[in-house]
């Protein structure tokens, strides 16, 4: 039992190192602070003297330190770009509002064939947003952008519909 509260006290450690607490009158932590941090806790973790010394306690130190190094390339982007949360959950509901919002239009409980159909344009649509706050957004962006954007979106879209075809209407 000792064992794995130690081994649960790592990723605790590892938690608190992403997620430092904010200063008052520091700047914001960078990628390279925080990436220096974790790099740091993981070395002495692996260390032969360091807590990992029994033979159970190194593999999983071992498969920490391999989980944290594949995903090591995007681990810290949340913390050069802002307002990007450092979790998905944000993201999460986000599509889950937007579900939520079609499946009360709809009165369906499924919203697959919606997402599908639209792609990445439901990402466009907030139901909270007025239509002049939309107005007001949508007249920021240039005929330009928009036309890149439009297109990028449609060759995205279509990607995704074939794909959807192919999978679940074979016959088609």
């Amino acid at each position: 039992m000792a064992q794995l509260r130690r081994q649960r006290q790592w990723l605790i450690d590892l938690e608190h190192l992403l997620d430092p607490p904010p200063l008052t009158g520091q700047p914001p932590p960078t990628s390279q602070s925080v990436a220096h941090e974790v790099d740091r806790y993981l070395v002495a973790l692996l260390a032969p003297t360091g807590p990992a010394t029994e033979a159970t306690d190194h593999q999983v130190a071992v498969h920490i330190d391999q989980t944290f190094r594949n995903r090591w390339w995007g681990l810290f982007t949340c913390y050069d770009v802002p307002a990007l949360p450092r979790t998905n959950n944000e993201l999460e509901r986000y599509m889950r509002r937007i579900k939520t919002g079609q499946r009360r239009i709809l009165g369906h409980k499924d919203v697959h064939d919606f997402l599908i159909r639209y792609g990445r344009y439901v990402a466009c649509v907030d139901y909270r947003e007025s239509p002049e706050a939309l107005l007001i957004r949508l007249s920021q962006v240039t005929q330009d952008d928009f036309q890149r954007a439009r297109q990028v979106m449609a060759s995205a879209l279509l990607r995704e519909q074939k794909r959807h075809r192919f999978r679940h209407h074979q016959a088609n």
